[in-house]
Formats: structure tokens, C-alpha cells, sequence
């Protein structure tokens, strides 16, 4: 059985793997500190890879200011974390500009050793042309430009704690370490929250305050922004809508070229409960134009598109395709 956080994870990553912007896809991973951004950075990149496209994980660490750029206004100073933490003129010019839109592909993976505070001229890396570039770190909205947003949730008193048990050490005792999250760290994070909200720009917000049981709010754009969903089975009915998006959806006839309807039998008493049979549609993608499947186009917002992804069963995968009408939608496929 897969467990709860790796099932919402890879929903991530199928959505990530789908989205083919042209240039490799950079993906920041948000939030304040000690919301969990390393670990999920990590994890989405493997899960990407397990999917059969090339994922790297980079960490802001390696593109902090010298210290004494980042102290300059006091090792206290949340003001000073915020302005002076990152280099990110040098972050933009060595790694986004090269991975984007008419970019080299040679980017830089650190240009700092973070706890010897050394600078570092390592070689350039030629990145594939699907590579999907997972970067974690703070601030990421406040002038970075990305193709993709995760958002990582995570309450402050949550990340307090987990923070300051993280680095009691690092910080000289637990006393220090609080101290440093309270007047520094989140006092920064509040900053940026307040000044940026980038919970509502980010394409993906997951609620990260259980880790073990995370919560897929949005995903597919930022707050307020609606996608298509092509729909072949039970999403089309006005009782399934109702049950998971709390309305009735609108929508039009639409095929789906190229894939072929198949069935599988659904073991989640949840979800025959809501639908009324265990016998499911899924469609097969064969290629052959003679191929069609047809279904309705629906208008959703991401936070229904959330909603979806979780009611799915894991024999689905959520892809982007083109209809026949030539408009692009997201729809679930068979998991190959």
C-alpha cells in the first residue's frame, strides 16, 4: 500500500513531468524556514526520476552571500536575512537564465561552501534538454522567475519547533536557536509573507504540517486560476462533482485522439461509495489516430484539481494532452 505522503508526492511529480515548457522546467521549491523544503525538494526530484525524466536537486545553500555580506546588519537582524541572505542575481544569471527560454543549458550548481564559507568555481553542467530543476530555499518568489511553484505550508509555531530542535547545535544551544527563529529567520519569513504572498502565486501548495500525512491544496496555477480537465468516466457525473468539488462543474463534448478506453476494477471503498461501482473507465495511450475516446472538457479551479488528483486511484496517472478540439486539459491515464 503506498503510503499517504509518497501518493501525494508523486502526484506532484506527474503533474512536474507533464509540463514540457521548451527548456528544462525549474521548479522552486518555497517556504519559510524549517517549513520542510529540503527534504520535499529531495524526495520530488527522485520521484521525477523514478518516472523516466531527469530531475536534479539544487539547495539555495549553495548560493548564500559570504558572511560577511549576510551579517551586516547584525547576526540578529531579520531584515539582513531577508535583503542579504542569497545571492540571487548571481543565482538568476548562472541558473535560470541559462535553463530558460533561449538559454545555453550550462548552469552552475554552487557558487559557496556554505559552513567553511569558501567561494567555489566548479565547472559548468550541460543540462538535458527535460531536465527538471528542483531548487529549495527561502524567498524564491520575491525576484526569481520560475515555471513552477511548490509552496510548502508549514505553520511557524510547526516550523519553530522543528527548526530550532534542527539546528540547537548548529546555533550554540536551544536557547540561541530560538531565539535566532524568532527575532531573524521568521521574523523574515513574516516579511515575506506580508509582502509577496506567495502561497497564492506558487502553481502548487502542499500542507506540510503532519509530514507523514501531507494535504495536496492547489495545484496547476496559482489562486483563483482555472485548467481544463478532460473527463471520460465518473468526474462527469453531477453527484461524483458535488461529493468533491462542492458545485456542479461546467463543460463541453470533447475527444480525446490517440488512446483507447479500457476498464479496471477499483478497490477503494471510498470511491465506489461516491461513484455507485467498483467498474471503472481508464483510458490507454496507443498512438493510432483511429483511437478516440470521448468525454466532456470540464473548467476547474486548482484547488478542484487538488481534489481530483486525491480522489483518483494511484492506476491513474494525471497527464496534460491536446483534445481534439485543440484545446489542451489535464486527464487520467493508465499508469504504465
Amino acid at each position: 500500500m503506498i503510503k499517504a505522503r509518497d501518493r501525494v508526492l508523486g502526484r506532484i511529480a506527474d503533474h512536474l513531468v507533464s509540463v514540457r515548457p521548451g527548456h528544462p522546467l525549474r521548479v522552486a521549491v518555497d517556504g519559510i524556514t524549517a517549513a520542510g523544503k529540503t527534504t520535499l525538494a529531495r524526495e520530488l526530484a527522485a520521484a521525477v526520476v523514478s518516472r523516466g525524466r531527469p530531475a536534479v536537486h539544487l539547495s539555495m545553500d549553495g548560493f548564500h552571500n559570504p558572511r560577511a555580506v549576510r551579517h551586516r546588519m547584525g547576526r540578529d537582524s531579520a531584515d539582513g536575512y531577508y535583503a542579504d541572505a542569497y545571492d540571487f542575481v548571481s543565482f538568476s544569471r548562472l541558473v535560470l537564465e541559462p535553463l530558460g527560454p533561449d538559454g545555453d543549458r550550462k548552469y552552475r550548481q554552487r557558487i559557496i561552501d556554505l559552513p567553511s564559507d569558501t567561494p567555489i568555481d566548479e565547472p559548468q553542467v550541460l543540462a538535458p534538454e527535460d531536465l527538471v530543476l528542483v531548487v529549495d530555499g527561502s524567498f524564491l518568489q520575491r525576484e526569481l522567475v520560475w515555471d513552477e511553484v511548490v509552496f510548502v505550508d508549514t505553520p511557524f509555531d510547526v516550523a519553530r519547533d522543528r527548526g530550532t530542535r534542527r539546528d540547537t547545535e548548529l546555533l550554540g544551544g536551544l536557547d540561541q536557536a530560538q531565539r535566532a527563529f524568532d527575532q531573524r529567520y521568521h521574523a523574515a519569513s513574516r516579511r515575506y509573507l506580508d509582502e509577496v504572498g506567495p502561497a497564492a502565486r506558487a502553481s502548487v501548495v502542499l500542507g506540510n504540517s503532519d509530514v507523514a500525512n501531507p494535504v495536496l491544496r492547489r495545484i496547476g496555477g496559482s489562486a483563483g486560476a482555472v485548467v481544463n480537465l478532460f473527463s471520460y468516466g465518473t468526474l462527469q457525473t453531477p453527484s461524483v462533482q458535488v461529493e468533491h468539488f462542492g458545485r456542479q462543474l461546467t463543460g463541453s463534448a470533447d475527444v480525446l485522439p490517440g488512446h483507447r478506453q479500457d476498464w479496471v476494477t477499483i478497490t477503494d471503498p471510498a470511491v465506489v461509495a461516491v461513484s455507485g461501482t467498483d467498474r471503472h473507465p481508464i483510458v490507454r495511450h496507443t498512438g493510432d489516430p483511429a483511437d478516440t475516446t470521448a468525454g466532456t472538457v470540464l473548467e476547474v479551479t486548482t484547488e478542484e484539481l487538488a481534489a481530483a488528483d486525491i480522489y483518483e486511484v494511484d492506476d491513474y496517472r494525471r497527464a496534460l494532452v491536446r483534445l481534439g478540439s485543440g484545446v489542451d486539459a489535464w486527464v487520467y491515464l493508465a499508469q504504465e
